[in-house]
């Protein structure tokens, strides 16, 4: 199961999150849940450093399955339009397959 990690300041801001685990839904490298969470997940990272200018922590183990990305700045509206729609995303897949996908919300 991919298990998706959402933190949040005490304002319900997101500050990062943490993507572990796989599907299971196919073989590796032909689950198309994994692929979708992968690049839902991946995509706010590009956002975040090329659109934004930011320089999020990031750390990568694709051998474990896990990203993790935390904001090293105040939380805006900006990257909170970024962060939110990975969320919204990463959600509807979860609804669709929830045997396959569990997001949770960690407040900080």
């Amino acid at each position: 199961m991919v298990q998706v990690d959402i933190c949040k300041d005490k304002q319900g801001m997101i500050t990062g999150y943490k993507v572990s685990g796989h599907a299971g839904f196919a073989e590796e490298g032909m689950d198309i849940i994994c692929s979708a969470v992968s690049a839902l997940t991946q995509a706010p990272l590009l956002g975040l450093e090329r659109h934004l200018k930011l320089k999020p922590s990031y750390s990568v183990n694709q051998e474990d399955g896990i990203l993790e990305v935390a904001l090293n700045s105040a939380p805006t509206d900006l990257t909170q339009a970024i962060l939110q729609t990975m969320v919204y995303g990463v959600e509807s897949i979860a609804r669709q397959c929830p045997q396959y996908v569990r997001i949770q919300e960690h407040r900080r």
